[in-house]
């Protein structure tokens, strides 16, 4: 009995002997196996770290990109160049080989990127790293942009002040009014003021057509008495010929868009041209996208005339209403108030004092200082010319239009101050440039702020 428990115990002895040295050896042989396993798991986190962490950086870049003004395919490339390399560092495993950016035609920011990770286990099969791909697709909000721009051409604007004005409102068309103009378009309007606007063309359209054979306010021809005075202190009757320039409107719809069919503008008898205030010679351009158009009107004005600011402001908000609309054809149509994706925009540019209002299409006798010597025996029928600039401000403001306002070189004038601060659409949408050098910053930054609010409002 003790032979046989011998027995067995030797006997399972040896067979723990022998299992010992089995699983040595298939732990022995599955080692590489495990190793090789551990290894390619730390490579496969860091290429999926490396992968998510690339994904990341190009989501933020292609959304910059389209929160932001950048248009040209090298504009486009290099800002998002710039992001992705500033965000690298997160990469941690991975070197970024390539990234690419562009702007499609419908406003989509398409973006790609690559980087490689390097590697164990590929290495063993004839390879240091192992390459990684991100995709990125976003597109960009943007809006249509109508802009108004009045600009004074005064007078007081000859030599360098208007050589200035024209440099700097072509920059602001060129940065305003894009190539593309699909799906979103963005248009800018002209209006040169002096003592009034001329409407050219649309003249009849406006103010109507003025009747023929009488001197009465409404003919070609009017006669009334000036502030002038004989020798026996009576008024000195005085006859003008009509315009093609028009004055504002009286009434309840002399601070309203309401259509000139409905009310029309007043019309212009302006004074000799010997006096040096006639009717000026730059038409009015309505809304277009054509940039040449736009520059080489700019670039035609002539300095000259008194300051009817009011005019000039009342006919950038008109430019961009759509009760103006039936004047126009094509492109140059305003959109109805509050269509989706629009801004309309008026800027306002002025060098002083608003000095000429009217009475029946004449300068009235309570005009400024610099407006002519010719004028009509009366008050102006809407007061003076910065009063009615307040009035049209505060209601082209409740119609949804954004003001910007620019005054050059009337940081010392309260008055042209005041109005300007207040017709503003904000204290960030008013500018007191003090030089021609200065004019074309304030313009730049109006037409960039113009960019911002087309692509993120």
């Amino acid at each position: 009995m003790s032979a046989c428990l011998n027995r067995v115990r030797a006997l399972v002895a040896d067979f723990a002997r022998r299992r010992d040295g089995v699983v040595a050896l298939l732990f022995a042989l599955l080692l590489p196996v495990l190793l090789a396993f551990m290894l390619g798991l730390i490579d496969y986190t860091r290429a999926s770290t490396t992968q998510l962490a690339l994904q990341t950086n190009l989501d933020a870049a292609a959304l910059y990109i389209a929160r932001s003004t950048a248009t040209t395919p090298a504009d486009v490339q290099a800002m998002g160049e710039r992001m992705m390399k500033a965000n690298e560092a997160n990469l941690k495993h991975g070197t970024a080989t390539s990234y690419t950016f562009t702007m499609t035609q419908d406003q989509r920011v398409v973006a790609t990127a690559a980087a490689t990770v390097p590697v164990t286990i590929a290495g063993l099969l004839g390879t240091s790293q192992v390459p990684v791909a991100a995709s990125a697709e976003v597109t960009r909000s943007s809006n249509n942009i109508e802009v108004g721009l009045a600009l004074d051409i005064t007078k007081s604007m000859e030599g360098q002040d208007l050589t200035d004005l024209k440099a700097a409102a072509k920059d602001l068309i060129d940065l305003v009014v894009k190539d593309q103009q699909t799906p979103y378009y963005s248009k800018v309007a002209l209006v040169p003021y002096s003592m009034a606007v001329n409407v050219g063309t649309y003249a009849n359209q406006i103010r109507g057509t003025p009747k023929k054979n009488c001197t009465t306010y409404g003919c070609e021809r009017y006669t009334f008495d000036s502030t002038a005075r004989d020798n026996k202190n009576k008024p000195v009757p005085v006859t003008l010929n009509v315009s093609t320039c028009v004055t504002e409107r009286s009434g309840a719809d002399a601070y309203t868009d309401t259509a000139p069919g409905t009310a029309p503008l007043g019309m212009n008898y302006p004074a000799p041209a010997t006096e040096g205030n006639p009717c000026l010679s730059s038409t009015i351009v309505p809304l277009s996208s054509n940039r040449t158009t736009l520059k080489n009107t700019v670039g035609n004005f002539v300095a000259q005339g008194s300051t009817a600011g009011h005019i000039g402001l009342a006919w950038a908000w008109y430019m961009v209403s759509p009760n103006f609309a039936s004047l126009w054809s094509g492109e140059s149509k305003p959109a109805a108030y509050g269509t989706r994706e629009l801004i309309k925009v008026v800027v306002m540019m002025t060098d002083g004092a608003f000095n000429t209002p009217y009475y029946n299409g004449v300068i009235a006798s309570d005009a400024g200082s610099g407006s002519g010597s010719t004028k009509i025996n009366h008050v102006a029928v809407n007061g003076s010319s910065f009063s009615q600039a307040d009035k049209l401000c505060t209601s082209m403001k409740a119609a949804g239009v954004i003001v910007y306002t620019v005054g050059l070189g009337v940081g010392s004038d309260a008055q042209a101050n005041a109005m300007l601060t207040k017709c503003a659409t904000s204290s960030k949408h008013v500018y007191f440039p003090s030089s021609g050098s200065s004019l074309k910053d304030a313009f730049r930054a109006i037409g960039q702020d113009i960019n911002s609010l087309r692509i993120s409002k």
